[in-house]
């Protein structure tokens, strides 16, 4: 009897600690964040996950007047569903989006052999010789922000943020799409902080 007053008193803690900290996830990963864009910066810095943010960045590359765009290199097929003959891997489609915004080749860098994770984005900057580049704009989405400044944070990388706040016009509550992408987005913020690595994630439950 008394074991099993233990273990639901040891249930409950748990239930309580994962339901505050949900709670404060999700807060910070709803929130609009203000920061302060620069009028230049020397390089504009493409995380993957959502095309828009390659539409974004060839903006700001004009806008800021940027030497270069790094652009996270993943490999995963973006499928086309209306032609399945044009599915493109994720960086064809976002090198396609860039040059046709007036963007020369050149002008692009990829970085990273097939990054599958914003950890393994930031560690593949993080290999770059960047000297060159004194202020790096990084462009990802709104509900990103959060869990990208964290690992960033980590690996002890400093840039400067741009995300991209316009995709969503509903508060993301009002918004079954909005509302899916917080809770993806949560899950893999736990995961983070629990197993750091996707790939060591992904190696556990392999086990």
């Amino acid at each position: 009897m008394l074991y099993f007053r233990k273990l639901l008193e040891a249930i409950g803690l748990f239930s309580f600690v994962i339901i505050i900290s949900s709670f404060f996830f999700v807060y910070e990963i709803t929130r609009e964040n203000s920061v302060k864009i620069k009028d230049r910066y020397d390089a504009i810095v493409i995380l993957s996950g959502n095309p828009e943010r390659a539409f974004r960045a060839s903006k700001l590359f004009f806008e800021k007047k940027s030497k270069i765009i790094l652009l996270s290199k993943e490999q995963k097929i973006f499928k086309n569903y209306f032609k399945p003959n044009d599915s493109k891997k994720t960086y064809e489609l976002y090198l396609d989006i860039l040059v046709k915004s007036g963007i020369e080749p050149k002008n692009i860098i990829l970085f990273g052999i097939n990054n599958k994770s914003t950890i393994d984005e930031v560690n593949e900057l993080h290999k770059l010789d960047l000297s060159g580049y004194r202020d790096m704009l990084i462009v990802t989405d709104r509900y990103h922000v959060f869990r990208a400044n964290q690992i960033l944070k980590d690996i002890n990388v400093r840039f400067n943020y741009d995300f991209d706040i316009t995709i969503h016009s509903t508060d993301w509550y009002e918004n079954k799409g909005s509302i899916l992408i917080v809770f993806s987005e949560l899950l893999k913020t736990y995961l983070y902080y629990i197993f750091g690595d996707f790939n060591s994630y992904k190696q556990y439950i392999s086990e």
